[in-house]
């Protein structure tokens, strides 16, 4: 029996929603291409050292109703981290989920 692999929620931003999350959260990258480039070198770098990198979307409205859900006024990076976290949880049990009770398009 193959190993599963460890798993790492990535945050991943829209280009058209990046401006409205860095407006409130400066420690983000000046820019989405600044950012896009970091985030595609830190994915290639984990999938190399053995992680499933699941991408999880961070947009705004929905990102700060789950800061606001969590009592999280001045969010950051740690708050980006545990969302992606929580993201790919969910990816994780839904694909379980649908390997226990088998798929069907009918």
């Amino acid at each position: 029996m193959q190993r599963e692999k460890p798993i790492m929620g990535f945050a991943w931003y829209e280009s058209l929603g990046f401006d409205a999350l860095r407006d409130r959260m400066p420690d983000m990258s000046a820019t989405y291409d600044d950012w896009r480039e970091g985030a595609q070198k830190d994915m290639l770098h984990h999938e190399k050292q053995g992680y499933r990198v699941i991408r999880v979307t961070i947009r705004p409205t929905e990102f700060f109703n789950w800061c606001r859900s969590r009592g999280i006024s001045m969010p950051g990076v740690r708050e980006r981290r545990q969302f992606a976290a929580d993201g790919a949880r969910q990816v994780v049990r839904a694909e379980r989920g649908v390997a226990r009770k088998g798929f069907s398009f009918f």
